[in-house]
């Protein structure tokens, strides 16, 4: 699991040749579900053609979990966005939806955006350039993308793009020898607290890592909405301590 330097997130090392093997054939076969967050500088159109639904997205074999309905409490369908949009004149095919939409002086139209993106394929600066490229949104701190002009401002604090969801099937676990270890291991190992667990048939023990986006995910965020309220005369003063909720707040009512 390979990131460019900018982008920051999990990595994933083999420390064994035939967990290296293993792990090289789970990206050949695009068995690997991985997870992105980024801000986009802007709001991205969602088209009502390449829109589709949890099920679909599954299919697909990204991991968007299994809840159809939306989070907001609306009982809304949860819809994802589709990329399929060819790079490199190779395959290239991107699922992202929008997570949250905050108010900036600095950015285009406005706004910027949080999303969530779910690579099917792995080409080269494939979500950067599906999204500035395909959604004219391109990520914060993308300089090789961002088109220069005004999104200059909004450079400095790196690129706002973090690998921080990986899925794939243990290497050694789900071997004859490695399950049988696995299966008798104490239940307060078993699970390596969270990070392990079983397939939905119970036939693989599948690794789910993730963490935490950076903090400057959040300050940004925070800092971007306090200075638009400022300009308004909502506040006085900018207050840099956010908390993780208040980041995930419902989009402003302008939108």
């Amino acid at each position: 699991h390979r990131l460019d330097k900018p982008t920051s997130g999990l990595l994933l090392v083999a420390k064994t040749k035939p967990a290296m093997v293993d792990l090289t054939r789970q990206f050949a076969e695009r068995r690997v579900k991985k997870t992105y967050t980024a801000i986009l500088n802007g709001v991205p159109n969602e088209p009502a053609e390449t829109s589709i639904s949890v099920e679909d997205a599954i299919a697909l074999g990204v991991d968007v979990g299994s809840s159809s309905v939306d989070g907001d409490g609306n009982g809304e369908a949860l819809k994802w966005q589709l990329i399929d949009h060819t790079l490199d004149e190779k395959s290239a095919v991107t699922v992202w939806r929008p997570v949250k939409y905050v108010k900036s002086l600095k950015a285009r139209d406005g706004i910027l955006t949080l999303v969530d993106m779910k690579p099917k394929t792995g080409r080269y600066h494939q979500l950067r350039r599906h999204m500035s490229w395909v959604r004219e949104c391109p990520i914060v701190g993308d300089n090789a993308y961002d088109g220069g002009g005004d999104a200059i401002s909004l450079r400095g604090r790196g690129l706002f793009l973090c690998s921080n969801k990986v899925n794939l099937d243990h290497p050694h676990y789900n071997t004859e020898v490695g399950r049988k270890e696995w299966d008798a291991l104490p239940n307060d190992e078993k699970w390596a607290n969270g990070t392990l667990c079983l397939s939905e048939d119970g036939s693989m023990v599948e690794v789910h890592a993730s963490i935490d986006l950076p903090p400057k995910f959040q300050s940004f965020l925070a800092n971007e909405e306090q200075r638009q309220q400022k300009f308004e005369g909502g506040v006085d003063d900018i207050d840099t301590e956010t908390t993780n909720d208040e980041i995930i707040s419902p989009p402003p009512s302008q939108m």
